[in-house]
């Protein structure tokens, strides 16, 4: 990996988190208008190019718009597609939209020509880390080391990070790890909700409010960007920040300066950004719900946290941690844990907590029984697709249902997705075009 500075310009990691294996990288050799010509080792899965200063392969071309294209690495080889610019993106003669490069080939960006050689990079592996815990967060299972071997080496780093995965999946606990095990340790760790904000006040929580600058603003108050000074700042539930917001947000995401509602001077803030949402954000972009530029700016490094019905297998060692948060010397009889693995958990981590905490308060002996999950209340199991109602329904209908479904289980992970369907990545491509999904 390049060296990491304050300074750096991000690039976007995907997380694998199912079968890590290593992949080889490829090769982009840019030359610009000017007649400069730079070598680029594609040693991430998605790379983006453009004129703006966020992409990582930034082209100083007047005709390559802000986001032009992106290169992303599938199982079929690496993606190009088009990031609808204005002066299009062609492959030899060819304009293209999105297509699978060979290598050899020769990419146009405006007057820039961009020269695409596979398997010339170093092989990496995405490690599966050794360890069983990170911080507070726990899990044996493959799935969560691999989550774990990410935030290890990311962790001393000042990368702007986020965070996917379901409503109490562990999101917030994760970000509280990673700024333990930070530099920045000794800063303030500062919890911003959007989704619990009223809207009118979204402003003045974020960047502050001086004196008389609206009713009630009696006297100036710091925002959260100005309280995390020196230390990180989480962004809890960024998919419900409002469209109006969300440049104001770029904008002292890219600056590191903020301005105060009502204020004149602009303050420097020093600030490590984690965000985290329920929501697929590209998706929302897709939607034009979310500014393509913020998520950019914001899926520096993008870790997706799996469900807990998705790992099951760490179900002892996340009973064992609630117990010994709380103080309670007690076990889980074989019959309760059975019973606890056998549910679907729709509220995650969260919900499993809390179940635990109910059935230690009036355990009457040294292990939780089946009788002490008397608050314990099931819920309904989604049909399995034996007992769906498909008889009447068209085969394109359930193949799109199918298909978008399938996308928001897998956060919009195009590859992901497609394993699961049992289909080619690109199939999937021309199925989510077709479908306009």
């Amino acid at each position: 990996m390049p060296k990491v500075t304050r300074d750096s310009r991000p690039s976007t990691i995907a997380i694998k988190t199912r079968d890590p294996a290593a992949y080889t990288t490829a090769r982009l050799i840019v030359v610009q208008p000017s007649g400069e010509e730079k070598s680029h080792v594609l040693g991430v899965p998605h790379v983006r190019l453009g004129a703006g200063s966020s992409n990582d392969i930034v082209l100083d071309d007047p005709h390559a718009s802000r986001f032009h294209a992106e290169l992303r690495k599938t199982d079929e080889g690496w993606l190009l597609r088009d990031l609808g610019s204005l002066n299009g993106t062609r492959v030899g003669d060819v304009a293209v939209k999105e297509g699978l490069l060979h290598s050899g080939a020769t990419i146009t960006v405006g007057e820039t020509k961009i020269r695409f050689l596979a398997d010339e990079g170093r092989a990496e592996e995405i490690a599966v880390s050794p360890h069983h815990s990170f911080g507070d967060v726990v899990g044996r299972s493959v799935r969560m080391r691999e989550v774990f071997g990410v935030l290890e080496r990311i962790a001393a780093t000042d990368l702007t990070v986020l965070i996917g995965g379901e409503t109490g999946s562990g999101k917030d606990v994760i970000a509280r790890a990673l700024h333990k095990n930070s530099p920045r340790v000794k800063g303030p760790f500062v919890v911003f909700d959007c989704a619990a904000v009223a809207p009118n006040l979204i402003e003045s929580e974020l960047f502050g409010h001086v004196k008389g600058a609206f009713t009630g603003a009696d006297s100036s108050r710091e925002g959260a960007f100005e309280r995390a000074n020196n230390g990180t700042l989480f962004l809890d539930e960024i998919g419900e920040l409002s469209i109006e917001l969300q440049p104001k947000l770029l904008r002292a995401l890219e600056q590191r300066r903020v301005k105060a509602v009502g204020g004149q001077k602009e303050i420097p803030v020093d600030v490590r950004i984690i965000a985290a949402t329920h929501r697929n954000l590209e998706l929302k972009v897709k939607e034009q719900s979310f500014r393509q530029d913020l998520f950019f700016r914001l899926s520096v490094v993008t870790v997706q946290v799996p469900a807990l019905r998705h790992r099951l297998e760490d179900m002892p060692v996340l009973v064992e941690a609630v117990l010994l948060s709380l103080g309670k010397p007690i076990g889980v009889s074989p019959e309760t844990m059975k019973i606890l693995e056998s549910y679907d958990w729709p509220g995650n981590v969260r919900e499993l907590k809390n179940v635990i905490e109910s059935a230690a308060a009036i355990v009457d002996g040294d292990q939780i029984e089946p009788r002490h999950l008397m608050f314990f209340k099931p819920r309904r199991r989604d049909p399995t697709m034996e007992k769906l109602p498909l008889a009447g329904k068209t085969l394109e209908s359930i193949e799109k249902n199918a298909i978008q479904q399938t996308l928001e289980q897998c956060g919009g992970n195009k590859t992901k997705a497609a394993k699961q369907l049992g289909i080619s990545p690109s199939t999937l491509y021309e199925k989510v075009k077709k479908y306009k999904l």
